[in-house]
Parts: C-alpha cells; structure tokens; sequence
C-alpha cells in the first residue's frame, strides 16, 4: 500500500473506517485422511511444524483457512472510497511460491454479502508436490465488476476490472531448514582456499535481503576435500564447520542494536538478513551469548542437526 499509484487504493485509514477484521490463517494436512493442524512460529516470516517433525510441504501438501469480515463495506464505494458506485469488489488471497517461480489466486468458498456486512470465507488445499520451500500469501482486494456508468465526482477512480485496489495484509511462510536458503557460490580457484566468505555495505540488515548480492559463501572445488551442495553432500562434516563459521560472523557483524531486533523479531523485513537469522535462532536447540567460543559451540550443534536431517 505504499506504492506510488495514479488512482485511489486501500489505506489503513480506510481499512479501519470499513471495519475490516480478519482471523489469523490456520494451516494443516491430511495425515491418513486425517486433519493434523500445524504449529506456526514467528512474526514477519512464519515457520510450520508439528510435534512428530514428520511433515513435509512437498509430500504431505497444505490446507490454509482464513475468514475475512467488512462491517461497512459500502465506505469502499463512492468518491471517498476506492470503487465507483455500481461496481464490484472482489477479495481474494494471491499466492507466491518463489522456489517454483509460480503464482496463483484463491477466491473465497463463501462470499456472503448482506445488508449488515461482509464475510468472506477461505479453504485451500495445495496438494504433495504443488509447492516448496516458501509461500507468500497476500490478501488482496481488487475490482471484480466495473461500473456502467461512473459519475462525473468518481472519474478520479479506476473503472478496470482485474485491476488491484490494494492489499490488506501479507503473510510469508518458510518450509525449508535455513540451510536450504543459504546463498552458496561455488568456483573453481586453484590459487585461492578452501572456501570464504564475502559481505557486501550493508545498508540495514533488517531491511537488505539474506541474497548473494549481501552475502555469499564460496566453495572452491579446486580442492579434492570441497563440500559439494546438491542431492546429497560430500564432506558433510566440513560443510558444518564452514556454514556454522559463517553464521558466527554474521552475527558478529550485527551491531547491539540489529543483534537485539534479530534475537526478538523487531522491524524485520521478511526475507532480509536479520529474519533469516532470527528463523535460524527459532530453528533449533537455544543459542549461548555468553562468549564466541559457546555461541559457536551451539551455532555447530544446530547446523549439524540441519544439514543431517536435510542429508538424509
């Protein structure tokens, strides 16, 4: 809703003026025919588990609930609003799955209009293989209907079915072990060693996205003993090492203030390099602060739990 558009789209301030409520989304899978609902953890990016740790998105698919209510959607029509009188709004959630490069929209199973309201009601199932590795699920309101005639006071709105009015909120999952996100080059350098790290200037590591452009790990396979990173990993234990050795300097390139926010989810960007290190954090057994030598101790006992489990 930030972004710059040339015709009026949904604010806050309208948002709350239209008593829009919405509930947190609820997700499950079927386990032998049966619904198992899934824990969430995290803010900004959320994180999916059940207590077996049996579950994968890949194999066991993704049932996502979600009701929406307006009290006054009629504030959304009309000059002051966002629609021309005559037309009609739609609601429904888009989908982004960024490791399959698709996209797609859900429309509501109950779309239930009355004098006294709005109730909109949500039910999807991405089936075993559908998506992986990251869901971004954006409630959108868009013009599903145009009007006839729009009014001379109502020129200023857009009158284009298809055409998105704005979103009401976003929300960004992540199936996969941190691992599987990290970003990893490999080269083959005879002159130069095993394997090092390179950091960009970070402008805000809250804000600046956990991307090769920001940090990258180079693996050089010059070298007989490289780990190397695809179905399964060679040198397993040494890739541990390394990867555990990175997060320890990343987070030591955190400042008081970006370390605080990672350790409790405040003003992370989703995606960024502060929400994948606070994910990590989340990931696994407690991390200790008191020294490098401890911190690095449980970074190793974490990643190795991780790059295990991912390996199997």
């Amino acid at each position: 809703m930030n972004e710059l558009s040339f015709f009026p789209v949904l604010t806050e301030e309208l948002i709350d003026a239209c008593g829009c409520q919405c509930t947190k989304y609820t997700f499950s899978y079927k386990d032998r025919s049966q619904e198992q609902e899934l824990k969430q953890s995290g803010k900004n990016t959320v994180k999916l588990s059940e207590p077996t740790d049996s579950w994968k998105v890949e194999q066991d698919g993704l049932i996502l609930k979600k009701e929406v209510k307006i009290a006054h959607p009629h504030l959304l029509y009309g000059k002051q609003g966002i629609a021309p009188q005559g037309s009609q709004i739609g609601i429904c959630i888009i989908w982004t799955n960024r490791s399959l490069t698709q996209t797609g929209y859900i429309l509501p199973t109950i779309d239930n209009i009355t004098p006294t309201g709005r109730t909109c009601t949500f039910l999807h199932e991405f089936l075993p293989g559908e998506i992986k590795g990251d869901l971004e699920l954006s409630l959108v309101v868009y013009l599903k209907e145009q009007a006839k005639v729009v009014a001379t006071d109502e020129d200023h709105l857009i009158n284009e079915a298809g055409v998105t009015l704005g979103d009401i909120e976003t929300l960004y999952l992540d199936f996969n072990s941190i691992y599987m996100e990290f970003p990893i080059e490999e080269c083959n350098a005879k002159d130069q060693p095993l394997w090092w790290v390179e950091f960009s200037q970070w402008e805000d590591p809250r804000v600046d996205l956990f991307s090769k452009e920001n940090i990258c790990l180079y693996l050089n396979t010059a070298h007989d003993d490289c780990p190397m990173v695809g179905e399964t990993i060679k040198n397993l234990e040494l890739l541990i090492q390394i990867i555990s050795t990175t997060y320890l300097l990343i987070f030591k390139k955190l400042n008081d203030e970006e370390r605080h926010d990672t350790k409790n989810d405040v003003g992370l960007n989703p995606n960024s390099i502060c929400s994948i290190m606070h994910q990590f954090i989340l990931a696994g057994e407690p991390l200790h602060w008191e020294s490098d030598e401890s911190l690095l101790k449980s970074i190793q006992k974490n990643v190795a739990k991780m790059l295990k489990e991912g390996n199997d």
